[in-house]
Formats: C-alpha cells, sequence, structure tokens
C-alpha cells in the first residue's frame, strides 16, 4: 500500500494527504480477534484486481477476497532500476488465480510534488475482470474543509442499496448531476462535493465516464491535491465517502476518509457485475 506520504510544497511545507486507518498501529483490545491482510493497516492507495467482491462464491472457481489477494498480502521488492526515488514492486496470484502476477512502479517526479505510478497486470488466461485503484484521502477535521473537484464525467450514480444500513444518507440507485445536490435518503438533498460531513454517512457513488483526473483541495492544511489517469483503462471514479458511519470495531464512528477511485467496475460488485 503506497502511504503515507509526505509531499513538501514550494513554500517548503510538507503535506501527506493520504489516509491511513486510525487502528493500524493499535495495540488489540482484549477480547477482539486480530484483524489481518487490507483491514489490519490500510492505507493509501492500492491497485485492486480484481476490483470489489465475489458476489456468488458458486459462481466461479476461483474464489478471492474483497479487491483481490494483492490488496492483501506481502509485496516482493524486485529493484529500483539504480534509482533513489524509485521503487519496484510484484505481487505473485494464486496457481488457480488468472491473474499470473501484478507489477508496480512508484517514483518521485524531480523539482515537482508530485509522484507517478505505474501497474502492470499479466494473466495465465483471458479473462474479464473489474480493476481499480484504491484511492483514500485523509479528511481534515473542520466540516467542508476538503472540497471535491470531480473532473468532468457524464452523470454519477448513487449504490444500489443501503452501503451501511441505517448509516447510508444517500438515496439508492439514483442518478444525478450535481454532487452539492445528491439526493439524500430523507427526500432531500446533501452536498456530496465537501468533507467532512456535519452527518455521519457511509457513502458510494459512481461518477460514470470520467475524464480522467480529479483533484482535492484542503482548505484547512492549505494545498490542493490532483491525479491524473488513463480514462481509457478507468472510464469511472467511485467516491467512497467514510464519514464515521460505520459503528463496529474497528471503525467505532471514528474513521473519515474520502475515497477516489478510479475504475473500470460496476461499482464494488465484482466480477458478476
Amino acid at each position: 500500500m503506497l502511504g503515507p506520504v509526505y509531499f513538501r510544497l514550494p513554500t517548503g511545507k510538507e503535506v501527506q494527504p493520504f489516509a491511513v486507518f486510525p487502528w493500524a498501529d493499535e495495540v488489540l483490545p482484549l477480547g477482539q480477534t486480530p484483524l489481518d491482510g487490507m483491514l489490519a493497516r490500510g492505507r493509501g492507495e492500492w491497485p485492486c484486481v480484481p476490483f470489489g467482491r465475489n458476489p456468488d462464491p458458486h459462481a466461479m472457481a476461483w474464489q478471492h477476497p474483497i479487491h483481490g489477494q494483492s490488496a492483501h498480502g506481502q509485496w516482493e521488492r524486485i529493484g529500483d532500476a539504480g534509482l533513489k526515488s524509485k521503487v519496484q514492486l510484484r505481487y505473485t496470484y494464486p496457481d488457480d488465480s488468472p491473474v499470473r502476477d501484478l507489477e508496480r512502479h512508484v517514483w518521485g517526479i524531480e523539482g515537482e510534488a508530485a509522484i507517478g505510478c505505474r501497474l502492470i497486470v499479466r494473466v495465465r488466461s483471458v479473462c474479464r475482470l473489474p480493476i481499480g485503484l484504491h484511492l483514500t484521502l485523509r479528511m481534515p477535521v473542520k466540516a467542508g474543509a476538503l472540497q471535491l473537484h470531480p473532473g468532468r464525467f457524464v452523470y454519477a450514480r448513487s449504490y444500489p442499496n443501503a452501503v451501511e444500513p441505517g448509516a447510508d444518507i444517500l438515496a439508492p440507485d439514483q442518478i444525478f448531476a450535481e454532487l452539492a445536490a445528491a439526493p439524500a435518503v430523507d427526500g432531500g438533498e446533501v452536498d456530496m462535493s465537501r468533507f467532512p460531513l456535519s452527518r455521519r454517512t457511509e457513502s458510494l457513488f459512481q461518477l460514470c465516464g470520467s475524464d480522467g483526473c480529479a483533484a482535492v483541495t484542503n482548505l484547512e492544511d492549505g494545498y490542493c491535491f490532483e491525479m491524473r489517469w488513463d480514462a481509457q483503462q478507468l472510464p469511472s471514479t467511485l467516491i467512497w465517502v467514510s464519514n464515521a458511519g460505520r459503528s463496529a470495531w474497528p471503525w467505532s464512528q471514528r474513521h473519515y476518509a474520502l475515497g477516489v477511485e478510479p475504475v473500470c467496475a460496476a461499482f464494488d460488485q465484482g466480477v458478476l457485475a
């Protein structure tokens, strides 16, 4: 997983935009089962191959955890091309997977507060899989101090049902055009362009037909973070609003993060969607 990452701005100020699960470095509470994989130390950004879950365990021979084995397992460092500012990693999938391995290149861009990333997917057999990059950003403390600039998109669509029953303020399965006037479950509207929200929620909506760019402005810490990707490969952006909506441990109504996730997928519905 990529994060935390510190960027030095031209002013000399350092900023760290990526989210880290608040329990990632905590001592396990008495009586709780140890966490593992992605949930144990989730942070920043990670590739998901396939993106989402396998909703029907009987539909396909290959069974995978949510977002694929690479989101949970240990990657191997394979080189740095002789550069201190670059790292190359590989994750090898189980033998029963149609995916052979992933290769990840991450490098710093000289003279800029920026990094570049490349993902190579190698397969054992021809397959169709949803793929995404799970980019998760830290929310400031002050309400509305993180502004989302989604880039151009054709339409937005809310998740087919409540992401977290009783704690999702978006109306399910609705198409809308303005993030500042998203349809709320109570029949009104909610601004899904500025975070954190004043109301707890766990929500997902997808920007279909994205142009391959997005940005957030953190008004509390004074920076703008921009993202760009190949929209032909990843034509949608999944927005995950985790705003203290989940009550169960380890979430415990304390997780605040904004996922801005380039995907070629139907939400997190997996390979059968």
